[in-house]
């Protein structure tokens, strides 16, 4: 649109998320090659919420491989942990001190907890804790430690143990060992052994496991690894075993239930439905990621450590959280990958990537009648996230958003492939704290220019109509200043470094003049 004989180029900040495609002719305006550490909840660009310590550590050495948020009765609360030493830990409800509950434990496996129990009435709640090497254990209740499965299959032996483990509607806890399925007795989850009932899944390929289970709509559905995912009709005499899907699954913490569906990783990195993939048949066209981030997910990951790759859903908020291990990392889950389920329907597939933390173990715990974002670390630290201010520990941590470069071409036909001269740069936002914005201007590949914007102030609300996507924001303010350089294609790069510093970025309005 011109202006002054300035054509004005919007781009709106908070709709389409994270694009990893090579080509960025492929991209739309308005799409991000890089956007680390934000949140796009209320359809703008904001630095991710904070992080608050849970009581003190476990122990500074300690890496928690594993957490869960436990409640033995419905007015006691416990988070319980696995570290690094071997111990399986329960805090006393507010993370200020740790008990041991079972110790002298391989840490050689890929740990997850489930809950079980009070198969009837009287009866404790159970906490499971499996890994696929130790012997799974229970704690009883709020008992002080955790004890072997009273009754395990008499083929669990040495390091042959179950690597997934889930309640199914049919009463039973079910747990997987290699190709085959052990379902417990309704009224005991502990008792593998006083009526033996156990399925071959798919048992003819050597090297294959299940590797995750899950109750769903009357079926127990097993993903296997490195493929294959199935359904078993358990309510039958002889149980029905059929598959459902191509894309498996690596290790039991793959799979998460999203809203009314299940998400799955595939080892290769590819995200599905479980609806998508059963409706279609077809790995590929039910592959939520190929569209947005084609091979980028496979070139930023390390797949070969998806086994202990930990996937919850944050329901409050809709996103599904993927915390993993970068490219060359072996040790720390240092990426977490975020995609935002309930706005996929409307826009499509919205992705993000965080690295500020080392998210060893993540999971939900509920605060104020809310499951939110929780971590174990590597220093023995439980950590509360998604806090309101924008700060953790008092650090500040790095927001960025940098745009695809762009020549425009789509809005303005005869700008393709012609120089261009910047005019200026307006910033519109909801201001939520005092803030800084950096906004680095790439000519061409090349940083040319970087302006800094004090979102603190502005010269008051716009009348223009908020973005459909917009929700939460109460003031819209713009800034502008003058953009130089000459240019055919143009980035931006958006950066904020400050301590508790928060703003919503709504738009950015590039005015630009032809040069012909």
């Amino acid at each position: 649109m011109p202006f002054d004989g300035v054509t004005v180029i919007p781009i709106l900040m908070g709709r389409e998320g994270l694009w990893g495609v090579r080509n960025s002719g492929q991209v739309p305006l308005g799409a991000f090659r890089t956007l680390r550490n934000v949140t796009l909840e209320d359809g703008t660009i904001r630095k991710m919420g904070g992080g608050a310590a849970l009581g003190s550590a476990i122990g500074a050495s300690l890496t928690i491989h594993a957490a869960v948020d436990y409640w033995p009765d419905v007015s006691t609360q416990r988070t319980l942990a696995f570290t690094s030493d071997g111990v399986l830990q329960k805090d006393n409800g507010s993370g200020a001190s740790w008990a041991n509950l079972a110790t002298g434990l391989a840490v050689t496996g890929a740990p997850a907890f489930t809950i079980g129990g009070a198969e009837e009435l009287g009866k404790a709640r159970k906490a499971f804790f499996f890994d696929g090497v130790n012997s799974p254990r229970v704690l009883a209740g709020d008992a002080a430690s955790a004890a072997a499965v009273a009754r395990p299959a008499d083929d669990w032996v040495g390091t042959t143990q179950p690597r997934a483990m889930t309640v199914h509607d049919d009463g039973r806890m079910w747990a997987a060992v290699g190709n085959n399925l052990y379902g417990s007795l309704p009224n005991d989850h502990e008792d593998f052994t006083s009526f033996r009932l156990v399925i071959p899944v798919a048992s003819g390929n050597l090297g294959e496991y299940i590797a995750a289970l899950r109750s769903y709509k009357g079926l127990l559905l097993a993903w296997k690894y490195p493929r294959g995912a199935y359904a078993v009709d358990t309510s039958e005499a002889a149980p029905r075993v059929f598959k459902f899907a191509e894309a498996g699954a690596y290790g039991p913490q793959n799979v998460q239930q999203i809203e009314d569906d299940l998400l799955s990783i595939a080892p290769d990195g590819s995200w599905h439905l479980a609806s998508a993939t059963q409706a279609t048949g077809s790995v590929r066209a039910s592959d939520l990621s190929a569209r947005k981030l084609g091979s980028f997910f496979r070139e930023q990951i390390n797949l070969a450590q998806l086994a202990t790759a930990q996937l919850i859903y944050y329901a409050h908020k809709g996103v599904a959280q993927l915390a993993c291990h970068a490219v060359g990392q072996t040790t720390a889950k240092n990426r977490v990958v975020n995609f935002d389920v309930l706005k996929s329907a409307e826009i499509g597939e919205r992705w993000s990537l965080g690295d500020r933390d080392q998210n060893e173990a993540l999971f939900l715990r509920k605060k104020s009648g809310i499951e939110i974002p929780a971590m174990g670390d590597a220093a023995g630290q439980i950590w509360e996230l998604d806090q309101t201010d924008r700060g953790k520990a008092g650090a500040a941590y790095t927001m960025e958003a940098e745009l695809w470069d762009n020549d425009f071409a789509k809005l303005v036909p005869k700008w393709e492939g012609r120089r261009k001269h910047g005019r200026f740069l307006q910033v519109e936002y909801d201001p939520r704290t005092a803030s800084t914005l950096d906004v680095d201007v790439i000519a061409d590949g090349v940083a040319s220019q970087s302006l800094t914007f004090s979102l603190a102030s502005g010269p008051g609300a716009l009348p223009q109509t908020l973005p459909f996507l917009l929700q939460a924001a109460t003031t819209r303010l713009s800034q502008r200043k003058r953009m130089l350089g000459t240019f055919t294609r143009l980035a931006l790069r958006c950066r904020n470094t400050g301590l508790n510093e928060d703003s919503g970025l709504i738009k950015l309005l590039v005015g630009m003049e032809y040069v012909g």
